[in-house]
Parts: structure tokens; C-alpha cells; sequence
């Protein structure tokens, strides 16, 4: 039951620290790519990018913690990759599952956003596929990037803490030595 548990927990914690791993770079990539040639142009003022990040971020991490929490990742991963071998391969294409399924979602919809941003504050800009394109392409990049760096990471990290012999409350189950008494 103990493990049960602890396998919750880990894939929880993943999905926590994936989501603000990808909702941080995402948010920068997005507005770097769709806001920043508009603030170098002098058409937004730079004030703009920090109210851009910081909704974008909100959005992205919303998003990023339901799709964690709905879609298995470690099953789906596992079971499209369950005839490879352990192994560069195996890890290129489990970072590309987990990318396809994030990326397109949060990348449509932090573009969504922005455009309809634009749209109710009168600011002049392109039609909304113009906006994505660009955007979708950059997060897909940098996604498949932080997904083949990072999560393995934090998969290592969380199974040291939570995993097979660690202790009730995470990290290793220490076994005290008997004092022998002479």
C-alpha cells in the first residue's frame, strides 16, 4: 500500500515540477517569439512583456498541471516504447511523446490568449495562424530540449526520495544500528 502511495506521490511531484519547469520556458519562449519584435518595433511598450509572462505563465501552468494529472505519462511513454530497448533511442522517443502531447495544447492556447488580448485592446496584429506558427515551432523545440534534459532528472531525483526503500516520510529508510552495551 506504502508503494502505492509513494508512486502517487512521485508522479505528482513530476507533474509538479515538469509543469513549472515547461510553464517558465514555454511562457518565455511564446512571448519572446510573438511579443518581443513588436516591443523592439516600439509598437508595445516593454512594460507589456511582464504582464505577458506572468499571464502566460498562470495559463501554461494551469494546463501543463491538468494534463499531468489527467494523461499517465509514464504509461503512455511506457507502453509506446515497450519493445525498445533501454537506451538513447527509448529516450528520444519518450521525450517526443511527452512533447507532442504538452506542446500543441499549451502552445495553442497561450497564443489564443494573446491574440484575443490584442484583438480587445485594439493593438494591431497579425492573423492568429501567423501568430502560432512561429510560436508552436520554437516550444517544440524547446520543450523536446527541457523534456530530454529534465525529466529524467526529476524521475532520479523522485525515485532517491520516494521510491523503493525510502522511508515512510521520503528519502532513504535509514535502519539503526543495535547498540551493543558492554
Amino acid at each position: 500500500m506504502e508503494n502505492k502511495n509513494n508512486m502517487k506521490k512521485i508522479g505528482l511531484m513530476m507533474s509538479l515540477y515538469m509543469s513549472l519547469l515547461m510553464s517558465v520556458f514555454m511562457t518565455i519562449t511564446g512571448v519572446c517569439t510573438g511579443m518581443l519584435p513588436n516591443v523592439i518595433k516600439g509598437n508595445i511598450p516593454p512594460q507589456a512583456l511582464i504582464g505577458s509572462f506572468i499571464s502566460g505563465f498562470i495559463i501554461s501552468f494551469v494546463i501543463s498541471m491538468l494534463i499531468g494529472l489527467i494523461i499517465p505519462m509514464h504509461k503512455v511513454t511506457q507502453a509506446a516504447t515497450k519493445n525498445m530497448k533501454p537506451g538513447l533511442g527509448k529516450k528520444c522517443i519518450e521525450s517526443l511523446l511527452s512533447d507532442l502531447i504538452y506542446t500543441p495544447l499549451i502552445s495553442v492556447m497561450m497564443v489564443a490568449f494573446a491574440y484575443f488580448q490584442n484583438q480587445r485592446s485594439g493593438m494591431p496584429g497579425p492573423p492568429y495562424i501567423v501568430m502560432l506558427i512561429p510560436s508552436l515551432i520554437a516550444c517544440f523545440v524547446v520543450g523536446y530540449i527541457l523534456i530530454f534534459i529534465f525529466q529524467p532528472i526529476f524521475m532520479r531525483s523522485l525515485i532517491r526520495k520516494y521510491g523503493p526503500g525510502a522511508g515512510p516520510e521520503g528519502g532513504p529508510h535509514i535502519v539503526e544500528p543495535h547498540n551493543k552495551e558492554k
